[in-house]
């Protein structure tokens, strides 16, 4: 799959990096059609409400190699599989409660020869390893994303930015965070780096670990 809007958005990406993603594209769309990973208009617009989507976070990410990520509620193995493309030196496991998706995640990752990850079909609560980042996409509200995330990190600064929750959210992240002790660290608008309209109001938070209880 071409993928124009990845070019425009993210020139710094290697041309080998933009292929495995054109192939991730693909496939996705191929198993959507068999288990609806993602909503029928998202697949859509795959590119946009995916693809680029889950690699603003390259805008900021500079990970140690080695550096472990967890990707809570990964669906359709987004960001995750993007990340694992766009960084083959680190590990992720993606971590979903619906098994087929993670079979099916599993699946794209081995066609696409990706050593680095593996699917883990489970609750995060269960989850006993530790990560240096742990990564999401509106998958529910903050609080409970941080109390899942909470446990799984540890501490350091395996690359940059520090060890932490990598998250993203609409402007709904400050009235869910109001009163809380809990803030982020950083917030970066999308549409700074992807000046399109479905980037306004959405936004990356990071979270520095270890994080306090709110």
């Amino acid at each position: 799959m071409e993928l124009p809007l990845v070019r425009e958005c993210f020139p710094e990406l290697p041309e080998a990096t933009i292929g495995q993603l054109g192939r991730l594209a693909g496939l996705v769309k191929t198993w959507n059609e068999r288990l609806n990973l993602i909503s029928r208009k998202d697949a859509e617009n795959l590119e946009e409400r995916h693809l680029l989507h889950s690699l603003c976070m390259t805008k900021v990410l500079r990970p140690a190699a080695g550096a472990k990520f967890a990707d809570i509620g990964t669906g359709g193995g987004f960001p995750g599989l993007a990340l694992a493309i766009v960084y083959p030196d680190c590990e992720f496991a993606l971590i979903d409660s619906v098994v087929k998706k993670i079979k099916a995640v599993d699946a794209m990752a081995e066609e696409l020869g990706l050593t680095n990850v593996r699917g883990l079909p489970v609750r995060a609560e269960s989850i006993k390893e530790q990560f240096d980042f742990v990564t999401g996409r509106a998958v529910t509200a903050l609080p409970a994303f941080l109390g899942w995330a909470r446990p799984l990190l540890r501490p350091g600064n395996a690359g940059a930015p520090a060890n932490g929750v990598l998250y993203f959210k609409g402007t709904l992240w400050r009235e869910e965070l109001t009163g809380d002790k809990v803030q982020p660290t950083e917030v970066w608008p999308l549409d700074t780096w992807v000046p399109r309209e479905f980037f306004a109001g959405k936004f990356l938070l990071h979270f520095k670990a270890p994080i306090a209880r709110g």
